[in-house]
């Protein structure tokens, strides 16, 4: 156990090329936690709407009061009640256009709230394929310098060659996993906005097509 290298032994002695990659993948990941904090936090934020958005808006229409059912929603300032909004705003026209109005509404609070998540799932895939990349063009030049060589090179050397070559693959796939999780708990976070967008707008339209 004392003579087991350490974590920095193993990351940044398999020369330039090895620590060229690991850097770049290393940044790659940085890049990647601090893009999921931000985004989460804003989808936290924007998943934030008054539990009684609605039921406010069907009183303030009960009592006439569409423009203060605007401002409500306005104040509110999240995708539902903007949304809600939208539906507001073409009021007296036929229910097919005012529901076509809050669909192109909730695409357009989709595109925001999906807005440059594909930057995970491209890193997810490209993080091991350039860590692999990287331990093929080490072990690619370990044996090219065997090939031409004419001293016989010890176990151990060779050991540490291989040792040294895995380093890259392994950083790729550690930042490879965290973009993949961090993706797939955004898009879980989008289709969640999305369901209550979808719930706040069929509402919507049985309050304004509510028998009188």
């Amino acid at each position: 156990m004392a003579n087991q290298p350490s974590i920095w032994e193993f990351l940044l002695g398999g020369g330039l090329l090895s620590v060229a990659v690991i850097i770049v993948l290393l940044f790659s990941g940085i890049a990647s936690v601090v893009f999921f904090g931000l985004k989460i936090y804003g989808l936290n934020r924007e998943n934030r709407v008054d539990p009684y958005l609605l039921k406010n808006v069907n009183d303030l229409l009960n009592d006439g009061r569409v423009q203060a059912a605007v401002d409500f929603c306005r104040r509110d300032n999240s995708p539902e009640s903007r949304s809600v909004e939208k539906g507001l705003s073409r009021l007296g026209r036929p229910v097919g256009e005012i529901a076509n109005a809050m669909e192109t509404q909730a695409q357009i609070e989709m595109q925001k709230a999906e807005k440059n998540i594909g930057f995970l799932a491209t890193l997810s895939g490209a993080a091991p394929m350039l860590g692999l990349l990287g331990s093929v063009l080490i072990l690619t030049s370990t044996f090219g310098a065997l090939s031409k060589g004419q001293t016989i090179i010890s176990q151990n050397h060779l050991a540490a060659d291989f040792y040294n070559a895995l380093a890259p693959g392994a950083v790729g796939l550690c930042v490879g996993l965290l973009s993949y999780i961090f993706h797939n708990i955004l898009v879980a976070k989008v289709d969640y906005l999305l369901m209550k967008i979808q719930f706040h707008t069929n509402e919507f339209l049985d309050i304004i097509n509510k028998p009188a």
